[in-house]
């Protein structure tokens, strides 16, 4: 009879190790599941804050071109005699406009306001020697990859129209100036 309830009992504690060991391995499961589901929500760009805070406002209008659209174009930088190009993977251009006339701020405003969303951490500002001031480069890069540039096209009437041009994927550009030209070109389109 002893050896019967010697048995029980070693069978109670294989099942006691058995159930913690299934518990620590479903805990271990969730746990890296709901890791995966947060680094998918945080890979979201932090400039899309910028894109949804203005979205549905009085004066913004916005629209992007996706990567199957990018890829149907070709995107060079200046003239036939010393084009640059953007080379690498660009996946997204969002582009958006704000008429102050139309909406609650003034042009500098939005665009303080705009840029407000970009971490500092993350994003960088362009500086170059140029005196143009008429727009502003922030890049989000590794080394010498970039994630994403945007320019911030200043109009110097403050109740004239101002631009946001944003360009996503892992690219690399010959020359930034050329970039903000661009833009500055998209938005004179427009």
């Amino acid at each position: 009879m002893d050896l019967f309830w010697l048995f029980i009992d070693n069978l109670k504690a294989t099942f006691k190790q058995q159930k913690t060991t299934k518990m620590k391995t479903i805990s271990t499961i969730f746990l890296v599941i709901l890791f995966m589901a947060s680094q998918t929500v945080s890979a979201q760009s932090k400039s899309y804050k910028m894109y949804d805070a203005f979205s549905n406002k009085d004066g913004v209008s916005n629209f992007s071109f996706s990567k199957n659209m990018i890829d149907a174009i070709d995107i060079d930088l200046g003239d036939d005699d010393e084009e640059k190009s953007v080379t690498g993977d660009l996946t997204q251009i969002r582009f958006m406009s704000y008429n102050p006339e139309k909406g609650d701020l003034t042009g500098p405003q939005f665009l303080k306001k705009a840029i407000s969303y970009l971490p500092k951490t993350t994003y960088k500002k362009f500086e170059d020697d140029s005196d143009d001031d008429d727009a502003e480069i922030w890049l989000m890069s590794k080394k010498k990859k970039f994630q994403e540039c945007h320019v911030f096209v200043k109009n110097e009437n403050q109740n004239g129209m101002q631009f946001v041009v944003s360009f996503y994927g892992d690219f690399t550009v010959n020359d930034l100036k050329k970039l903000k030209e661009t833009g500055e070109n998209f938005s004179e389109d427009n």
